[in-house]
This record gives C-alpha cells, sequence and structure tokens, in this order.
C-alpha cells in the first residue's frame, strides 16, 4: 500500500544560517514518499544558492517579494501536488520519523484536517517552545496559548502531555494539512503578513467541519520564539493588529459585539502599562494596529467569512486566562483543564 505524498515545505526569506543548521535533518527525515520544497520570499541573500550547491533534489519555487508568511506560501503551495503539506519554519530541527505518527494519525481520522507535532524549545530542550508546544487553545476574549505554556511561563516537558489531543490552532512552525483542505479553505488570508494567520485558518477549519488535532508522538525543536513582551515593536504591531482581525472575520456578530470591546479595554491596559514602563514605540504600536484594524474594518474587508462562535468550537478554554494567570497565578495548562472544551 503506498502511503500519502507529502511535501515538506519550507518558506525562506534570507534564511542561509537557519538552512544551514536545519535543512538537513528535513532531507534525513524517514517518511518515505515525500518531496521537499522552498518557497523563496524574494531574498538578497545566498541561500538559494547555498541549497543548489548543497541540496540538488530540494525543489525551489521562488516569490519576486517577500510577501509574508500567509500570501507567501498561499503563493508557492499553488504549483505543489500532493496529499499532505508540511509547512515547516526554517528555524525547525525535525526529528527523523517525525512525520509518520502525524500522517498515521490524520489517515486513520478522515475528519482531521490539521494536526501538528509537539514542539520542544531548540535552546531548552525539556521545555516546550513558546509558540507551539503540546498544541494550541484560546480563551473566550480571543487570547491564545497552548499545552505547554501560558503566557511567559513554559512548561518542562515531564510527558504530561503526550497524548492526542484535539485542539483549536496547530502552530505555523510546523503545521500538516492536508491539501484539499488547505483549498477548501482558499489557503492562508495573506492580510496577516505574519501571527494570527494560522489561528484564523484552523478557527476556518472548524467552521467547514473539519479537527485540528496535536500529535506529540512526533517531536520537532524550534529556536526558542521571542516573547511577547520581548517582541520588537514593529512585530507587536501584527500581533495586536491581527488579533482584531481574526476575531472580526470568524465571531458570530453577537459574539464580536462583546469580545471585541473587551479586548479593547485590556489592549488599552497595556498601552498604559507600555508607556508606564518607558517602552514609548511598543504602546505607539498598539494605537496603530487599533487604528489598522479599524481602517480595515471599515474599508478593507470586503469577504464575508462562514463565522462560529468559540463556545461551539474544540480547544477552548471558557474563562479568561489573563484573570487566571495574573490575577489567581495559575501557570499551567493543566490548571484550567476541567473549563476547556473536550471533544
Amino acid at each position: 500500500m503506498q502511503m500519502p505524498q507529502v511535501a515538506i515545505v519550507l518558506l525562506n526569506y534570507n534564511g542561509k544560517n537557519y538552512l544551514e543548521q536545519n535543512l538537513g535533518f528535513v532531507q534525513q527525515c524517514s517518511y518515505p514518499n515525500k518531496a521537499i520544497y522552498i518557497i523563496d520570499n524574494g531574498s538578497t541573500d545566498d541561500s538559494l544558492a547555498f541549497v543548489k550547491a548543497n541540496y540538488p533534489a530540494v525543489h525551489i519555487i521562488c516569490n519576486k517579494e517577500n510577501l509574508g508568511y500567509a500570501a507567501g506560501y498561499n503563493a508557492g503551495l499553488a504549483h505543489i501536488m500532493a496529499d499532505y503539506f508540511v509547512l515547516l519554519n526554517t528555524d525547525v530541527e525535525v526529528t527523523p520519523h517525525f512525520l509518520q505518527p502525524v500522517i498515521e494519525l490524520m489517515e486513520a481520522d478522515a475528519g482531521i484536517g490539521i494536526c501538528q507535532p509537539k514542539i520542544l524549545s531548540g535552546t531548552n530542550r525539556n521545555r516546550f517552545e513558546y509558540a507551539g508546544g503540546a498544541g494550541g487553545f484560546i480563551d473566550a476574549l480571543g487570547f491564545t496559548f497552548t499545552r505547554g505554556r501560558l503566557f511567559d511561563y513554559q512548561e518542562p516537558d515531564n510527558g504530561q502531555y503526550d497524548q492526542n489531543e484535539h485542539i483549536f490552532w496547530a502552530s505555523g512552525a510546523c503545521l500538516i494539512i492536508k491539501a484539499f483542505v488547505f483549498t477548501a479553505l482558499q489557503g492562508f488570508y495573506g492580510y496577516f503578513f505574519m501571527y494570527s494567520e494560522e489561528v484564523d485558518l484552523c478557527w476556518r477549519a472548524q467552521t467547514l467541519g473539519f479537527k485540528v488535532y496535536a500529535c506529540p508522538k512526533s517531536v520537532v525543536y524550534h529556536r526558542e520564539t521571542t516573547r511577547l513582551t520581548d517582541q520588537p515593536a514593529d512585530r507587536m504591531y501584527y500581533i495586536f493588529r491581527n488579533n482584531y482581525v481574526m476575531l472580526h472575520r470568524n465571531l458570530p456578530w453577537l459574539s464580536a459585539i462583546t469580545v471585541l470591546p473587551a479586548r479593547f479595554a485590556l489592549n488599552k491596559i497595556a498601552f498604559f502599562h507600555l508607556l508606564f514602563i518607558g517602552r514609548f514605540a511598543h504602546a505607539g504600536s498598539i494605537i496603530k494596529a487599533t487604528f489598522h484594524y479599524w481602517k480595515w474594518a471599515l474599508f478593507t474587508q470586503k469577504e464575508r467569512t462562514p463565522k462560529k462562535a468559540l463556545r461551539k468550537c474544540q480547544g477552548v478554554y471558557k474563562g479568561s486566562i489573563v484573570y487566571q494567570y495574573y490575577l489567581l497565578k495559575k501557570k499551567k495548562f493543566s490548571d484550567l483543564v476541567p473549563d476547556v472544551t473536550k471533544p
């Protein structure tokens, strides 16, 4: 029996150093029916020359400019034929057998459209990585977190989240999606450029009836993602703007009129906190993000996406993790489990 055709696809932008470190691990992946692709987002370094010289079997697709994560993948994946797409950051180190458990899980359950492995820190390998952990969740106000990471606290991996789990979102650092599901969703929403695009994709997948899963038997290591509090101001802008846009696109209006005002209020607190500690550029990024969200809402958005309330999705914490983390001092995902929706 032939195994499904898998395309492992790395999006590159001036990432020669990461390709030098990690492309060899990708090539050593033991899954037999695979092809490796690099979508290049208009790099100006010599990363493509490095790939051509050292990995001639890797297929290269070139975008003319840096389209960001969302639109960059959309453009490149349009040229790839496969049963599954593995969207892999260039700064991720895969293990030799990372792919088999995921494909076996997704083949066994036709309802699973998207999956992710367990993502551990590349710098502290016994801890969950900030951006992916053992699967992504969301709270009632649209704050994202993972099994293994609440805000800035990353749990050690002691096998506590080693079971397959129905989750809300899979990390874009290593996201495995059935190709027909990606097509049905019309790919990522290109306006995001970076941040929130995978959460939006997974939310829309749930709206169409597909399940999103974490498969911890599969393990990869991700270079430590910069925590929210350490992000440059320009990246913080995308984080705040895109969270507004994601909520606006996916929430039914009755939910949106309560959730979005709550987020505006909480982000105003964050704005004054940043001013108080002297991070004026970061505070300004929140103002800019809010302004550009309203500009998008009033003048840019045209499509009407299907909506699904968070309370009807899987992988949702019914309360506020801001309250639980900062006021009640709960640091671990396991502290929230009784109030996280289950299949």
